[in-house]
């Protein structure tokens, strides 16, 4: 039986279309297949998911909510309740101009991490990085696609009820840098700067694309239940173009993975911290590292 997943590179730039990329792919017996590279720009990402019409998971490379305490400001900015569903503090977003919430992000003053953030190994970036404009843009627009989405056909965890199994598409946040570093290939180095580095960028890509093709033949049994990668070789010349279209296959690896072996994953559900249902969560397969490893590699990485 094949399962369509996919992942998404999500640009919050302003410019349309933009560097936002889905990668496409068949989960089949022997592994993921993929199948198509786009770049859909920010403003059509959701009306070309629509067409993908059995899809069954998606992930996607951008926060999927703010920190608590700025969603508790936020409300009271708008004269509103505490916010008691994720659902509730999306909405606003799309009435809401971009200067608008920008002006709230600076007034609030405190670049704060949701939990996931902080507890990811490669610490993720707080979704209100005010040295990083780009950042909030991305919070900002990607929160109000997600809040676009028909909840009939999607589910955006863990805020709603997972849809893996049932008719539907389970939407999950990914952080491509935090799925690398646990599979133990190069989570930086592959984003070019300037034109100067070129080389050793795409040399880099290619280094991750040739790991995740020989994942299971270089590290036997530790990766042993990652789906093996499939990639024709015009579909890997697409793939090296960019660092977005990396992070992109890097997602939709990581949506064939959850959809493949859930038990995997960092369950929120066991991370006793229900301020998740408001902050969202950054899904990776934490349990295929033995606890002495990670426990290794955390140290390794808050350095």
């Amino acid at each position: 039986m094949k399962v369509l997943i996919g992942g998404v590179d999500f640009s919050g730039a302003k410019t349309v279309p933009n560097d936002t990329w889905l990668v496409t792919g068949f989960l089949e017996s022997d592994g993921l297949h993929i199948k198509s590279v786009k770049n859909t720009g920010s403003h059509a990402l959701a009306k070309e998911l629509d067409h993908l019409k059995e899809l069954s998971c998606i992930a996607m490379d951008f926060p999927f909510s703010m920190p608590i305490e700025f969603l508790k400001f936020l409300a009271r900015k708008l004269e509103k309740d505490e916010f008691q569903e994720w659902q509730q503090a999306a909405e606003p977003l799309v009435f809401m101009s971009f200067e608008q919430f920008k002006q709230y992000v600076d007034e609030y003053e405190i670049v704060a991490l949701r939990y996931t953030d902080s507890k990811s190994l490669r610490v993720a970036k707080s979704p209100l990085n005010t040295g990083n404009p780009s950042m909030i843009q991305m919070t900002f627009y990607g929160m109000r696609m997600l809040a676009t989405l028909n909840p009939e056909k999607y589910a955006v965890l863990p805020f709603q009820e997972d849809k893996r199994g049932n008719v539907g598409t389970s939407v999950i946040e990914c952080y491509p840098r935090e799925l690398l570093y646990i599979l133990s290939l190069p989570d930086s180095g592959y984003k070019m700067k300037d034109k100067k580095n070129h080389d050793k960028a795409h040399a880099v890509r290619k280094e991750i694309i040739d790991g995740l093709l020989h994942l299971r033949d270089a590290h036997g049994q530790k990766y042993e239940d990652c789906p093996r990668l499939h990639i024709d070789n015009a579909m890997k010349g697409a793939l090296l173009a960019s660092d977005h279209t990396i992070d992109a296959l890097v997602a939709c690896y990581g949506a064939a993975l959850y959809h493949s072996k859930p038990k995997l994953f960092n369950d929120p559900w066991d991370s006793d911290n229900e301020n998740m249902l408001l902050e969202g969560w950054i899904y990776a397969p934490r349990n295929l590292m033995p606890a002495k490893e990670e426990a290794k590699l955390t140290v390794k990485a808050k350095k």
